[in-house]
């Protein structure tokens, strides 16, 4: 079940819920690498590529799009 259908089934006596009329907030990372010493190069790109190619929670989630605010941040490894 998504998470819209999920929310839509929460009831509470005098509150007026609807899911597309909620804000959604969602983070994001996005993984630089570097040439400091520590991991390897290649494995550092490979990582990089994989974190980027994996589903986002927008799509996990099934989250309507003109709902959701997405907030970044850049992590150097």
């Amino acid at each position: 079940m998504d998470v819209p259908a999920a929310l839509g089934l929460c009831h509470l006596d005098g509150l007026d819920f609807s899911p597309m009329r909620c804000t959604y907030v969602l983070s994001r990372e996005t993984v630089i690498s570097t040439k400091r010493i520590g991991m390897a190069r290649w494995r550092e790109g490979l990582f990089a590529c994989l974190l980027k190619n994996a589903n986002s929670n927008l799509r996990f989630f099934n989250l309507p799009l003109n709902r959701v605010i997405e907030l970044g941040t850049q992590v150097v490894i």
